[in-house]
């Protein structure tokens, strides 16, 4: 808990040395995960020569996009502290049904993508249900179904494992990247989004009487972070082809936007629902849980 009034905050300097009493007293938030992949593109940087390039982040993003859309999923199920184990191969066996549909059975790829969403929806309902209508522990339920799962994946690729993508709008959200300029014009889009958003949000909890952000505070940390983005932008819309008279590769992956989609509607369902209302009440109630154990827990070896 923070030991500076908040009348000190009102200051640059009162924020950060709030801040430093936050991350003194424990509450880091997001610092671990930040030095961490900076620990780890030095390390990786320091191996290979081609692990900073524009093409090979490029890369990263594309080949991490699955594995972000999962994450974003899991938030919820953290968030109540919950686990859920069965996630990736809940995943795969909604993937397996989108190829299956468009490559084996001929469906239009939107069809496909339709009956996909609808398997994955069904298989998470079905797990939600045996835990919170039943009461199994999530551990448990996930467990099982992270086994089951690989084995419907099997029967469903076959004998060869490996089924073949040929639908072309497919292919372009994999592959495919956005024009240069059309990259610039879509950070300048998100990037007004972004500050209006922002200014907006602080004026109604003004308006409303709660606790904002410093604004010169808020200011710095918006330029910063555009200024990275902006900068990935420029990276990105570099010629990352070793071959450009074959295949030119430049811009935004397809990818980015599609996440960056994703990422504003689960935004929105957290904090602008009753869902997501409900979401954070349990949270919330689980860490003051978790806070009470602690305490309770020191005090019993303090006077023991």
């Amino acid at each position: 808990m923070s030991i500076v009034n908040e009348s000190e905050v009102s200051t640059l300097k009162g924020a950060m040395k709030d801040y430093w009493s936050r991350v003194k007293a424990g509450d880091i938030g997001s610092l671990p995960a930040v030095l961490g992949l900076v620990v780890l593109c030095i390390a990786f940087g320091s191996m290979s020569n081609v692990f900073l390039t524009p093409g090979n982040f490029a890369n990263l993003l594309t080949q991490a996009a699955a594995v972000i859309v999962i994450a974003m999923g899991l938030v919820f199920v953290l968030l109540l502290g919950e686990i859920d184990l069965s996630a990736g191969y809940t995943a795969g066996v909604s993937g397996a049904v989108l190829v299956i549909l468009i490559t084996n059975q001929g469906q239009p790829w939107y069809v496909a993508l339709i009956a996909s969403i609808a398997v994955g929806v069904l298989l998470g309902f079905f797990l939600g249900t045996l835990v919170a209508r039943l009461g199994i522990p999530s551990f448990v339920v996930t467990l099982a179904a992270f086994l089951a799962f690989q084995g419907i994946l099997l029967l469903l690729a076959g004998e060869g494992g490996t089924i073949r993508v040929e639908d072309e709008t497919i292919l372009a959200v994999q592959n495919s990247n956005i024009s240069p300029i059309g990259s610039w014009i879509f950070f300048i889009v998100i990037a007004v989004a972004y500050v209006l958003v922002g200014l907006s949000s602080m004026n109604a909890r003004r308006n409303a009487g709660l606790k904002t952000e410093l604004k010169k505070l808020w200011i710095i940390k918006t330029a910063g972070l555009l200024t990275i983005t902006g900068l990935a932008v420029f990276a990105l819309n570099l010629e990352r082809s070793n071959n450009p008279d074959l295949v030119s590769l430049k811009g935004i992956p397809y990818v980015v936007p599609v996440i960056l989609l994703l990422l504003v509607v689960g935004t929105f369902v957290l904090g602008r629902t009753a869902f997501g209302r409900h979401i954070y009440a349990w949270a919330v109630m689980l860490k003051q849980l978790a806070e009470q154990v602690s305490t309770s827990r020191e005090f019993e070896l303090q006077h023991s």
